[in-house]
């Protein structure tokens, strides 16, 4: 009897034991309730600029309710049968908003997708206000919805789009003016700073932290009726520098042509300059050489003339009234001497 006694008081031991003890993982959290009441809370805060502020806060609330302060992962005891374990994620856990309409305060309508990083930083607070992470979604995506509508509907466009002064590069020069929307009094990460504030004052509430790096806006895009006015916007910009660059096409073209036209112009009269000058010098040259030929025989150039003069008359078929004393007169009758008149004839 009594080693079966000994072996159930080992048996019972070994369950109370193990009843008794229970670990948190280093990616976990805990709070242990006996008859539903918390008694004990196991805090595992994510590392931070906020840690001690996080780990002083959570303490001095928990000890105002009674209720004792555990930190870091380990293994730990409870009251068996008693006392029950709720494990709670420590881990960042990545929030995805839906995409929202949202207009800004110059009336331009834009899809806003914003995305966060969170974590239970109060995992008492969490069970008792939302109990379950899919609740916590639920929760968030009021909160960070509504600090997003707020922060963008009371700015402009240019300062939700743009961070800072910055010049915009274009790859047209003519596309500079386009550039000039305006100056930017905030930008965006003061607006998604305001943002990531208020979402994280509404999270308190819930026992929710949200990650220093805040939210995030992955995606801004126009509604469809203004990315058309946009697209139109763009179309007339690129016809209008299309239009300037066939202008000055159309003026360098008339241009060249009128440089062309000037050239052969000057190419022209100075050709016709030096035509003029050879054709002269040939004719001075002529006349030189008929002068010294004809001074030789006077006699025969006046000959040489005159048969000239019969042939322009007779080749146009012009009638001469010819009086008895003029010289071709006398030649055409034959009263000129043989040396003379031997050469009229041989020409007729």
């Amino acid at each position: 009897m009594k080693q079966i006694i000994a072996v159930i008081v080992v048996v019972v031991v070994l369950i109370l034991t193990v009843f008794s003890l229970y670990t948190v993982d280093q990616s976990q959290q805990a709070v242990v309730t006996q008859f539903g009441k918390p008694v004990r809370v196991i805090i595992n805060p994510i590392e931070g600029r906020r840690t001690e502020e996080v780990l002083a806060r959570l303490k001095a609330r928990y000890e105002r309710e009674g209720i004792a302060v555990g930190q870091g992962a380990g293994l730990r005891m409870k009251i068996p049968f008693i006392q029950n374990v709720r494990r709670i994620e420590r881990r960042l856990l990545r929030w995805n908003g839906f995409p929202e309409q949202i207009p800004t305060r110059d009336k331009k309508y834009i899809w806003v997708d914003t995305t966060a990083r969170w974590y239970i930083e109060d995992p008492l607070q969490f069970l008792r206000s939302v109990g379950t992470e899919e609740q916590a979604h639920a929760r968030l995506d009021d909160i960070i919805d509504s600090a997003t509508r707020n922060a963008i509907t009371k700015r402009d466009l240019i300062e939700v789009v743009r961070t800072d002064n910055r010049p915009m590069r274009v790859a047209e020069e003519e596309l500079r003016e386009t550039t000039d929307v305006g100056q930017v009094q905030e930008g965006r990460p003061k607006i998604v700073a305001e943002i990531t504030e208020a979402s994280r004052l509404g999270c308190e509430e819930y026992g929710i932290g949200i990650h220093g790096s805040g939210i995030l806006v992955k995606g801004l895009t126009y509604v469809e009726t203004v990315k058309q006015k946009v697209e139109e916007r763009m179309i007339e910009e690129r016809l209008r520098i299309a239009k300037k660059y066939i202008s000055e096409g159309d003026g360098e073209f008339e241009k060249i042509m009128g440089d062309k036209e000037r050239e052969t112009k000057t190419i022209l009269s100075e050709a016709y300059r030096q035509a003029k000058e050879i054709e002269g010098q040939a004719d001075a040259k002529a006349v030189e050489i008929y002068a010294q030929a004809f001074g030789k025989d006077p006699e025969f150039y006046r000959f040489w003339k005159t048969l000239e003069l019969y042939e322009q008359s007779l080749g146009r078929q012009t009638r001469l009234i010819l009086g008895t004393d003029n010289p071709l007169f006398e030649m055409l009758k034959g009263d000129v001497g043989a040396d003379v008149a031997a050469p009229a004839r041989v020409g007729d």
